[in-house]
């Protein structure tokens, strides 16, 4: 087996170092090839001074930044995604929400099926907020709400439609490019991989408290937010509208 593992960074000085470590950590002692690529968004805290000392010292890590283009998650991924060199592809939030423990797990289904995504709306999953409801994030219940809707209106079987941890295989990315602006992309991405009819398992995890940092969704102007929740309302109707048609 083989990994790449994507991780699209903007601002994460403050964790990202210890977030290479723990990935790493995954692969000690086993024979499984990886490299670890980090699309930067143009950070301005020292993110990208950061990274470039530290792969100096480690080969299998690959960076690119987006300079001068305008800040979107999908396209990032979609630059990971083409650098990259191995089949199996995982992509992971890179504030530790998505704890890297999990990615073990991944290697144990990554052979029975195509897919392989992290889901926060399981049973067995918990919440970063569980514990402690005021840690809960002001744009949480848009998220909640948004993934109930998805799943009344597509597919049952399927319960987190923005999870943004997952585990596919890049052959069947070939014709395919991730397409939005935000977390929306995933609905998308989604609707692509239940028409290819591919075979898909959500699994159950521990979701933790960002490291450092904030939500970039809500991050930035109130402007910014109107923006980011007008697409993911568009991404709904239409992704609506392909499955109807299709």
């Amino acid at each position: 087996m083989n990994f790449t593992i994507i991780l699209p960074t903007l601002n994460e000085k403050g964790h990202i170092l210890n977030l290479i470590e723990l990935i790493k950590k995954n692969f000690r002692n086993k024979k499984i090839k990886y490299e670890i690529i980090i699309v930067d968004d143009n950070s301005t805290d020292g993110t990208i001074q950061l990274i470039n000392k530290y792969k100096k010292k480690d080969k299998k890590i690959k960076f690119f930044i987006r300079k001068k283009k305008k800040r979107n998650l999908a396209q990032s991924l979609n630059l990971g995604i083409q650098k990259s060199i191995y089949n199996n592809i995982i992509w992971m939030d890179a504030d530790f929400q998505h704890p890297p423990k999990y990615i073990t797990t991944m290697f144990r289904y990554i052979k029975s099926y195509d897919v392989v995504i992290f889901s926060r709306f399981l049973k067995k999953s918990t919440r970063y907020f569980n514990k402690n409801i005021r840690t809960k994030e002001a744009n949480e219940n848009q998220s909640i709400y948004f993934n109930k809707l998805c799943n009344f209106l597509f597919y049952k079987e399927l319960t987190d439609y923005t999870s943004g941890y997952i585990c596919i295989k890049k052959n069947e990315l070939i014709n395919y490019k991730l397409k939005g602006y935000y977390g929306e992309y995933f609905l998308s991405l989604l609707i692509y991989i239940k028409n290819k009819n591919l075979r898909i398992i959500e699994l159950p995890f521990d979701e933790k408290n960002r490291k450092t940092g904030n939500s970039k969704t809500i991050g930035g102007s109130k402007f910014r937010y109107i923006y980011v929740c007008s697409n993911y309302i568009f991404s709904l109707v239409k992704n609506l509208i392909i499955k109807l048609f299709t």
